[in-house]
């Protein structure tokens, strides 16, 4: 059955909205710049300074993460109820397995943070913190490596959570997840960019800023491939699931996707790499392309979640 927004007059097959597109957005911000963060502190070789990069991902990993919580908390029915998923667990449930992780993923986060950033909580007057982080110092390996796993595992889960909507041919697919952990990354990359050049005065110049900033087209290619992934799926899948890719050339979520994803999110970041050095690698430019970047996902997001629902089987 085709449901296109003139009939929402008299069905709306809209159960998610805005606020869990924040969510989702959220959530793959979280994992990517823990992703991305910790994996460059794996590759560098002078591992006895904090870099501004994982210092970025160090603040921005918990927050993000509890900002987008608390828009799921908020979009509840009963918010105040939000509890009681933390203390039943059905492990059938994909959303089950994905709050269980979360409980482990956050505080973990926040011990994380506190040891990379223990150095800079005294000049932030959260000096009485330090100890927490020297005591948790000796088991950084561990927790590196806990929360690398478990920041694939909220990435990708956020695919997952929505692929469980059979219903919806374009939610329905196994690419999700991994189209959700790559624009994540994407994000996640953005992020820790703009923090480390505008927090932490990291030189546009320097050698992890550089690496990062390279990140750019290996990261929009994978994303490009998995989009063509899910619509050539689609489009052979036929029936309903065929009929969804009208949400490509129809109503507004069409310009969402040409204009927000594809032109903000792609173009400008590939266009910016054909810019002379000097022009590339400035503060401005860089910023500029995260900014865009981070638009570019959050674009994705909507135009999955929105026009996802649009088709129902």
């Amino acid at each position: 059955m085709n449901n296109t927004w003139g009939d929402m007059a008299q069905y709306d097959p809209l159960i998610w909205n805005w606020i869990i597109a924040i969510y989702l957005f959220m959530a793959g911000l979280s994992a990517g710049s823990v992703l991305i963060g910790i994996g460059m502190r794996w590759y560098s070789k002078d591992k006895s300074i904090e870099s501004p990069i994982l210092k970025a991902s160090a603040i921005i990993g918990p927050v993000a993460i509890c900002l987008g919580l608390a828009c799921l908390v908020f979009d509840l029915t009963k918010p105040f109820h939000f509890w009681l998923i933390l203390i039943n667990y059905n492990f059938d449930s994909v959303m089950a397995i994905g709050v269980a992780a979360l409980m482990a993923y956050m505080p973990l986060g926040f011990i994380y943070s506190i040891i990379v950033l223990r150095d800079d909580l005294a000049k932030w007057k959260l000096g009485f913190l330090t100890p927490i982080g020297n005591m948790f110092l000796p088991f950084r390996k561990v927790i590196e490596v806990l929360m690398f796993v478990l920041a694939i595992a909220v990435g990708a889960y956020t695919g997952f959570l929505i692929s469980a909507m059979n219903a919806y041919p374009m939610l329905n697919t196994a690419i999700l997840p991994a189209l959700f952990l790559a624009s994540g990354l994407s994000a996640g990359a953005a992020g820790n960019l703009i923090v480390a050049l505008t927090c932490f005065n990291s030189s546009t110049h320097d050698g992890e800023v550089m690496k990062l900033h390279g990140l750019d087209l290996p990261v929009i290619i994978t994303e490009i491939m998995f989009l063509f992934m899910l619509f050539t799926s689609l489009y052979f899948t036929g029936g309903a699931a065929a009929e969804s890719l009208a949400s490509l050339s129809q109503d507004v979520w069409a310009s969402v996707f040409w204009i927000g994803v594809v032109g903000i999110g792609f173009c400008i970041p590939i266009l910016s790499m054909f810019l002379p050095s000097n022009a590339r690698h400035t503060k401005a430019m860089m910023l500029t392309v995260a900014c865009c970047s981070l638009t570019g996902v959050l674009a994705l997001r909507h135009f999955i979640v929105y026009a996802g629902q649009t088709y129902i089987s």
